[in-house]
């Protein structure tokens, strides 16, 4: 009867989203630990199979996704602008453009939806390539060989990744406003030289850091949960809920600590 009660309480308590949130915040924050420890120490891997584990990473998370981001960045930016030029001369707030898309692209969505991009290519697929490995023991066979698998497998995928994310931000940024001004000038005619004078005037240095740390955060954030997921996987089976764990772990933090750094910024 006992045991019954125990897997009972187990099985509340991963349906619980505190208790999930609390574990996995652990799990990560564990897995952060043991990674950094593993850059540090010396292993049998060396630099030059770091470096290539990296660049692939980047070029899978960072070159493969610039079509998507900067498709999404158009159109983002050119319905932001759109409705910010039409609508607000209406409402007598036209000063404030510049610093409402500073707010807006720059602040918000830029990190936020390259991270989802990410998310989305990027953590299923190294959840999946980690829970693979798992299966088929490879995992097993490099510590067989003295080589650590977080100083192989996830220390490259999390350079690899904060690194994509923060130039896809930058890159969805630039996309966004030349291709919002770019339809602004064909549709409501505004000249560049106000454009651009009204988006220096509201760009400070602290809007630059701020995204370039949510951009880092959410990197992290992506990184970790997928390898997470991918080193939990045990059977065949789990290998597919490993990438969708992946997806959903990581886009709700990313949720979540978006809500907390733009609170943080905005308000205190």
């Amino acid at each position: 009867m006992s045991s019954k009660v125990i897997i009972s309480a187990r099985m509340l308590g991963n349906k619980l989203p505190g208790l999930w949130l609390w574990r996995m915040l652990m799990s990560i924050g564990g897995l952060l630990f043991d990674t950094v420890y593993a850059a540090v120490r010396r292993g049998r891997s060396s630099n030059l199979s770091l470096m290539s584990q990296v660049n692939r990473q980047i070029l899978y998370t960072g070159v493969e996704a610039f079509w998507l981001v900067g498709m999404i960045a158009f159109l983002c930016g050119s319905a932001i602008i759109l409705q910010a030029m039409l609508n607000m001369p209406k409402l007598g707030v036209s000063e404030y453009f510049g610093k409402i898309l500073v707010i807006v692209v720059m602040g918000e969505l830029g990190p936020f939806i390259t991270s989802l991009v990410v998310v989305g290519r990027s953590g299923s697929a190294l959840a999946t390539y980690i829970g693979t490995m798992r299966v088929s023991k490879e995992i097993s066979a490099l510590e067989v060989m003295g080589i650590d698998p977080l100083q192989f497998l996830v220390l490259p995928a999390l350079v690899g990744i904060v690194s994509s994310i923060v130039c896809l931000n930058v890159y969805f940024i630039t996309i966004a406003v030349f291709g919002g001004l770019i339809v602004a000038k064909f549709t409501v005619d505004v000249p560049f030289g106000i454009f651009f004078a009204k988006i220096l005037d509201a760009l400070t240095f602290k809007d630059i850091i701020f995204s370039f740390l949510k951009s880092v955060v959410f990197g992290f954030i992506v990184a970790l949960v997928s390898s997470h997921c991918g080193l939990c996987v045990r059977n065949i089976r789990m290998v597919p809920v490993a990438a969708i764990q992946a997806v959903v772990g990581a886009a709700f933090l990313t949720i979540l600590f978006n809500l907390f750094l733009s609170f943080g910024y905005y308000v205190l």
